[in-house]
């Protein structure tokens, strides 16, 4: 099993639970995080050595990367598995695919390229390599429908994982926050890359608002795959607690759902996340920016009108985003006082986050169930 980031690792782990509850003499070797070694992953690499965010971030990675794929081919070539399962991060785990299938193991992968977005060409190879997609969007299946690949909607894990791990009123209370009080969370990735992008902009964008809007508190929600090193090595030192004017930031880890289920409203990297903010219901505006030169070749290839999974699960632009140059304190916090102040806005918000939840919410077959079919 091999995946390269929080959100395949929590499809992982899921996964893997499942499997075990299933077969309990399973041994499953590969790379992931902490949900998937949790669930009885092996492994000496962690999904930190394959999060790259970027196409100009992969280059100076690729050493890194090259040495992962190395000790993973071995593995296949070594222990022979009886099935190798991708989770997402499609560009590395398609070479690993195709090492393979060229020892006849069988390959399932979870979770489709986004071939709706962009390079929809590789939908032929994808079919060529696999012998069972799953797919999360109801929508996907019929792109693949003129391959005999078999792809499988199995819905979405986060309608039923993306549930507050605590009450509203608990998480407030150990935040010290009165009832007058709005709580801003701050999601700004679960890569070094996007933390070191986003994190700036968002403390900045936490002292503009503070300053145009009394009585809010704000929190950082640390995703699992970084540490409070990673959060202190990039914070900008005109953004410390000492600094004139700034507002406590509080950071939390490994208690998102608790936080979002808590919040009046968040900043949301763009990714997994803000599904998981949908479905928590948590108003929120979504925040994309990556290295320039990525992002110029990115534009000219991309052709969905929308950068969030939570738009284009909805359809339309249901949640505001903020793309590379928008990402400024002042549109942020302008955005940001608008879901606290306008109710009318934030109940149309919440209306197109139920209407996402029904659409992901009734899979084909569970995922558990096509894997089963692959160690029978």
């Amino acid at each position: 099993m091999v995946a390269g980031e929080s959100s395949g690792d929590l499809l992982g782990g899921e996964l893997l639970t499942a499997l075990r509850a299933r077969f309990p003499r399973l041994t499953a070797l590969g790379v992931g995080g902490v949900r998937m070694r949790a669930a009885g992953l092996q492994g000496q690499f962690d999904i930190n050595d394959l999060s790259v965010v970027g196409l100009v971030e992969v280059v100076k990675q690729f050493p890194r990367l090259w040495q992962v794929f190395t000790h993973l081919t071995h593995l296949l070539d070594v222990e022979r598995p009886r099935l190798l399962i991708t989770i997402d991060l499609p560009d590395f785990n398609f070479f690993l695919a195709q090492r393979a299938k060229g020892l006849g193991i069988p390959v399932v992968h979870y979770v489709s390229p986004q071939v709706w977005a962009w390079r929809r060409g590789r939908v032929e190879r994808i079919a060529r390599l696999l012998d069972h997609l799953l797919v999360l969007f109801p929508f996907e299946p019929a792109i693949y429908a003129q391959t005999s690949l078999p792809v499988t909607f199995v819905g979405h894990p986060l309608t039923h994982l993306a549930v507050p791990t605590h009450p509203r009123d608990v998480v407030r209370q150990a935040l010290g926050m009165t009832p007058e009080e709005s709580l801003v969370v701050l999601l700004p990735g679960s890569r070094h890359g996007e933390l070191k992008q986003l994190l700036g902009p968002l403390l900045a964008t936490c002292r503009e608002l503070a300053r145009r809007l009394p009585r809010v508190r704000f929190a950082l929600a640390l995703a699992d795959s970084l540490s409070l090193d990673d959060v202190a090595a990039l914070w900008p030192a005109e953004h410390s607690a000492e600094a004139v004017g700034m507002p406590s930031v509080v950071i939390v880890r490994g208690e998102t759902y608790a936080l979002l289920g808590a919040a009046d409203a968040a900043l949301v990297a763009s990714g997994t996340a803000t599904l998981e903010a949908a479905l928590l219901g948590t108003p929120m505006v979504v925040v994309y920016r990556v290295n320039r030169l990525t992002y110029e070749i990115g534009r000219r290839l991309i052709q969905v009108p929308f950068i969030s999974l939570a738009n284009l699960v909805a359809g339309y632009g249901l949640v505001t985003e903020r793309v590379q140059a928008e990402v400024r304190p002042d549109l942020l916090a302008q955005d940001l006082m608008r879901l606290l102040t306008d109710t009318e806005a934030v109940g149309r918000m919440r209306a197109g986050f139920a209407s996402i939840r029904e659409k992901l919410a009734s899979p084909v077959r569970q995922p558990v169930e096509v894997v089963a079919d692959f160690l029978v």
